[in-house]
């Protein structure tokens, strides 16, 4: 916590970094001092590219969210949509919610490869607090160094961040990953959903969301 004081009485890091580096941090059991980081794991970068989902893997619906990490309309989508989403279709297992990153600019290139550079267990948390702090880091002066402060704050270690970002072969993966939303989906821009295999470009509601997941429900 004394870190988190000291850096907002710099101005570093505005309320709502704070809020979504504390919830982070404490939730992955990682005091914001730093005394107890998250282990360090040397995965591939095939495994950090591999698809984050939540819900059950045999549910009958698939639902694939293209967002970009700096996008005001996918921040909306994640911090009020998709809340009321998981609690009515995730967690009851109509729907597998499979997140795929499509960066509109470097800095949420950036982002992106931090938040998969996170343990699997942690990729979501990361994702909350990288919505839930979007203006805060994406327009702050040096917003590439309010990002490396908020992994910090998750439990990144300085050389986590480091090596996240040199990471060559997880940068290609995520351009490869990109054009194949082009190719196989025609994603053109975010927020994009892929609601049982049709694309939908932006939802206005969390009702017009309901209205084109029925209409995608496979009939009993």
């Amino acid at each position: 916590m004394k870190k988190l004081q000291r850096l907002l009485a710099q101005g570093g890091i505005a309320v709502a970094l704070l809020a979504g580096g504390e919830a982070l941090a404490g939730e992955a059991g990682e005091n914001v001092s730093g005394k107890n980081p998250l282990p360090t794991v040397t995965v591939s970068a095939a495994h950090l590219l591999e698809d984050r989902f939540l819900g059950k893997a045999d549910a009958p619906l698939t639902v694939i969210d293209y967002s970009s990490l700096t996008c005001p309309h996918c921040a909306d989508f994640h911090t009020q949509i998709l809340p009321k989403l998981k609690a009515h279709y995730i967690d009851t297992g109509t729907v597998r919610f499979i997140y795929r990153d499509f960066p509109l600019e470097p800095i949420a290139t950036a982002a992106a490869m931090l938040a998969r550079c996170a343990p699997p267990e942690m990729y979501f948390r990361f994702l909350d607090a990288l919505f839930g702090s979007q203006k805060t880091w994406s327009k702050a002066q040096k917003p590439r160094e309010a990002l490396v402060t908020l992994a910090r704050l998750g439990g990144m270690t300085e050389t986590d961040v480091a090596q996240c970002l040199d990471n060559q072969a997880l940068l290609n993966g995520l351009t490869a990953m990109k054009n194949e939303a082009v190719q196989q989906h025609g994603i053109k821009a975010t927020l994009s959903l892929v609601i049982g295999g049709r694309t939908h470009v932006g939802v206005g509601s969390y009702d017009a969301l309901v209205t084109l997941i029925e209409n995608a429900l496979p009939k009993q």
